[in-house]
Parts: structure tokens; sequence; C-alpha cells
């Protein structure tokens, strides 16, 4: 496999044809996420094929990541997520296995994959349960697959929104939470299950119709799973 240490973030534009971004992001009527970017040149440099998308949402990402050439498994606790990520597939022109699970916890019997692509989610749970997540997605990678993980930043604006549950961890709607991290965290967590290799600053822009454009700063990281 390729070093990680080669790998740098680059502007969107450079690392896929902009075109095709754009017929995708018009079949699935939503913008692909720079973090998806990204992953996708991570996964070529390393050598990845199979793919695992915990957390998939409406599964934007994973469809683009399909139609990358990766094969994409896929999972969402929402059943109305899970229906619509097979839609977007359908749309793509791309087969996702999508199903719907436990995102923390999954019961579904899962081999053993090249790559977890986990995008915004570690953040969204509580200390005890991000431990659990990091622990199954080393154990859902095969030995040398690459984890690419993305975070809410503690330098983003939404830092300090709501009741405080946690260090660094705000409840901002009942049951719903936020944790915020710093890099060193970030590398600390990650390095209990893995060899890290990177962490890195990423803005991510979404337009929300009727809002405008809402900026996130996040934090973008790839380990190893070495042993």
């Amino acid at each position: 496999m390729e070093e990680l240490d080669e790998i740098t973030i680059q502007e969107p534009e450079l690392a896929e044809p902009v075109s095709e971004e754009q017929e995708l992001a018009v079949l699935l009527g939503a913008e692909i996420s720079d973090v998806a970017l990204f992953a996708a040149q991570v996964l070529r440099r390393t050598g990845a094929y199979s793919v695992l998308c915990p957390g998939c949402g409406r599964g934007e990402s994973s469809a683009y990541l399909a139609r990358r050439g990766f094969r994409v498994t896929a999972y969402d606790a929402s059943r109305q997520a899970v229906a619509r990520a097979g839609e977007n597939a359908e749309r793509a022109g791309v087969a996702v296995d999508v199903f719907v699970d436990d995102v923390v916890i999954p019961q579904r019997r899962l081999p053993l994959f090249d790559a977890v692509f986990a995008h915004n989610i570690l953040h969204q749970v509580r200390s005890a349960q991000r431990r659990a997540l990091l622990r199954g997605f080393h154990r859902n990678l095969r030995q040398g697959g690459v984890l690419v993980i993305s975070v809410l930043s503690a330098e983003d604006e939404r830092y300090g929104y709501g009741r405080q549950v946690e260090e660094d961890t705000f409840e901002f709607a009942m049951g719903e939470n936020l944790h915020f991290y710093g890099a060193h965290e970030l590398h600390e967590e990650l390095g209990r299950f893995f060899e890290v290799a990177r962490v890195e600053d990423l803005q991510e822009v979404h337009n929300v119709g009727g809002v405008g454009k809402q900026i996130y700063r996040l934090l973008v990281a790839t380990a190893l799973k070495m042993d």
C-alpha cells in the first residue's frame, strides 16, 4: 500500500473531474461532500476496493464512491434514510449493498473490508459509544485496512450551543449530542485502535435551501489497522 504520509487534501476540482461531480449532484439532487472527494483520493492511493460506510444517511457519499469504482456496503439506523440511499444508488446507476442496522453496534455479520469511511458520525454520540464505534470499525477492517473519518472540530462555530453533557459535548436537542474534537484528542482516541497517519483540517460547505451556505469546520483523519 502507498504511504499515507504523501496524501494531502486537494481542492475538489483538482481531485475529480468537475463535470462528473456535477452530473452526479444533479442525479442525486444534492452536492457531493468534500470529505467524500478526499476519501476517494485516499482509497485509490491505498489500493482499497471494498468500502464500508456506516451511518450512510441518504447515501450520496456511498453512491459517489460506488460511481468511482469501489464496492460499497452502507447502513444506517433510519429506514427512511436507507430507502433514500437505495434510490440514490439507483439514480447514480450503481450497486450499493444498503441495509438498516444500529450504527453503534450493528447486528448484521459483515465480512472484512479494505476501508471504512465514517463521515460525520463519531461526533454525534457520547464517549462510551464513540469507543464502541471505533472498536467496531477496527473489527470490520482487514489487516492493513484504512479508516477515513471526519468529525466536527472544536473550531466550528457551533461549539458551545446547547447544554454541556460531557467535556466538549453539547446536547442541542433532546437526546441529540455533538462532540467537538481537537486534533490531539482525535489522534489519541483513534490511536487506541489504529495507527494514525494524518489528521487534517477541512471546511465543508452545505447549501441549505432557504438558509444559504452552512460552513462546517471538520477534522479528517486517515488511520490504518496494523494489529
